[in-house]
């Protein structure tokens, strides 16, 4: 079976958000402020009717950027099991679409260090130095223009 991308609610992206990036710490750190906001959007990637990847995007800028129409990406999880496999990449490709018929020019996010590769590989551009989130770790804010090319 082929994978889906579609909307989802907010409740849905909390297990692959605790198994993947919370791991260890309460199921409660999972959520984000503003998951309920209308101006949210969650996705998910399914396969046989089963989620194994979600992504949130959260109406918000980076002074990073100066584009004054952004969304950043957040809460980016896929099953372990799926890793490697083409779900990342789905929901990003989902999520840029979607953007940029609401003609949304940037797309940003606080990327891993561990993950600043697989977003390079999406176009993304890193635009800051590396800082720290704690008890989460090493990040730096990449960005991609949604109105310079068609991907």
């Amino acid at each position: 079976m082929s994978l889906v991308t579609k909307y989802i609610d907010a409740e849905d992206t909390i297990d692959l958000r605790h198994l993947v990036l919370r791991e260890g710490k309460p199921r409660a750190s999972s959520y984000m402020t503003g998951d309920n906001l209308e101006s949210t959007k969650h996705i998910g990637a399914f396969l046989d009717f089963k989620c194994v990847g979600v992504l949130s995007l959260f109406l918000a800028k980076t002074e990073k950027h100066a584009s004054p129409s952004q969304y950043q990406l957040r809460g980016m999880a896929v099953h372990p099991k799926h890793q490697h496999k083409g779900v990342g990449k789905a929901l990003v490709a989902f999520a840029e679409k979607e953007l940029k018929q609401k003609h949304i020019e940037v797309l940003w996010c606080n990327a891993r260090t561990k993950a600043c590769g697989f977003y390079k590989n999406l176009n993304f551009e890193i635009c800051s130095d590396e800082f720290f989130i704690p008890k989460i770790g090493a990040h730096c804010v990449m960005a991609k223009s949604l109105t310079s090319y068609e991907s």
